[in-house]
């Protein structure tokens, strides 16, 4: 009922007019059945209890609801690199869209909420991947400046974004087993929260992995979406005019799609060069 909503024209003109979310804008469609229902089906929110090593996956709300071929690209490549993945049960949104409004006690409930269910496995000395940046930047930064807990520091020193996590001791790992090549020229765009991580450009990196895949490093400022900012009618002509050097050059003929860690970004990279946008775990997958 929500997506046949979104694709209402009478629909978009109300939510412009009662939420002043811009009718102009492409949004998602919602997915059918969430992720952590799907990872509960598989046995993926039970530890692991097999001589692998394991890794903790923090899927975030954009993975869960809207697009879960990310988290299960995200599975299906951890595990191909010999992980057993842990997808703990009761998980939530990271906070951030809270935090970002300034609503500091919802953010602050949400950081309770995930740090009792994610430091057990930290403690245990587990990695934490998260496939959103933004929900990285929360857990390793914001947890602890809203929670003065010991609790947020052990948590926040097992976390990783995910394209760093894989980039980080696997790369030889990926190089050895080989994949399938993808004759396609991508363009890939480094998110202001994946630069705020202080990390590698560790997306550019991966894809470059894949055999005959042409990328093209997209590092030319913010996509101008900046979460929810883009999606109101007062900031959407805005939000393309801050993105338009990366819009530029996503447009340019020489790349055939679009690639970047964060979703929101790729909203906007989709919403303004009409291509097919991905998260890097997606072609790795692939």
């Amino acid at each position: 009922l929500t997506n046949l909503a979104l694709r209402s024209r009478s629909s978009r003109w109300l939510f412009d007019r009662l939420f002043g979310i811009s009718a102009l804008r492409r949004l998602p469609r919602f997915a059918s059945r969430p992720f952590m229902a799907r990872a509960k089906r598989r046995g993926w929110t039970r530890k692991p209890t097999g001589g692998k090593p394991a890794v903790v996956y923090f899927v975030d709300l954009y993975a869960n609801y809207i697009d879960p071929q990310i988290a299960e690209a995200t599975v299906a490549v951890l595990q191909h690199q010999g992980y057993d993945v842990f997808v703990p049960a009761g998980q939530g949104g990271s906070g951030m869209e809270a935090l970002v409004h300034g609503d500091v006690e919802t953010a602050r409930e949400r950081a309770m909420h995930n740090l009792r269910i994610l430091v057990e496995p930290a403690r245990a000395g587990w990695p934490i991947v998260c496939s959103e940046p933004s929900a990285a930047v929360a857990v390793r930064r914001d947890y602890r400046d809203l929670v003065d807990v010991d609790d947020a520091r052990v948590v926040a020193e097992r976390t990783e974004e995910l394209s760093a996590f894989l980039l980080r001791g696997n790369q030889a790992a990926i190089s050895r087993r080989g994949m399938q090549a993808i004759d396609v020229a991508i363009g890939h765009h480094v998110p202001c929260h994946v630069r705020a991580l202080r990390g590698p450009i560790a997306g550019a990196e991966l894809l470059a992995m894949i055999p005959q895949t042409r990328v093209h490093t997209i590092d030319v400022g913010c996509s101008g979406m900046a979460g929810t900012f883009g999606l109101k009618s007062s900031n959407y002509r805005l939000s393309h005019a801050a993105g338009s050097a990366m819009l530029h050059e996503l447009r340019r003929p020489r790349t055939l799609f679009g690639s970047a860690e964060c979703s929101a970004c790729r909203m906007q990279m989709e919403d303004g060069s009409q291509k097919r946008c991905l998260h890097p775990v997606q072609y790795l997958a692939l």
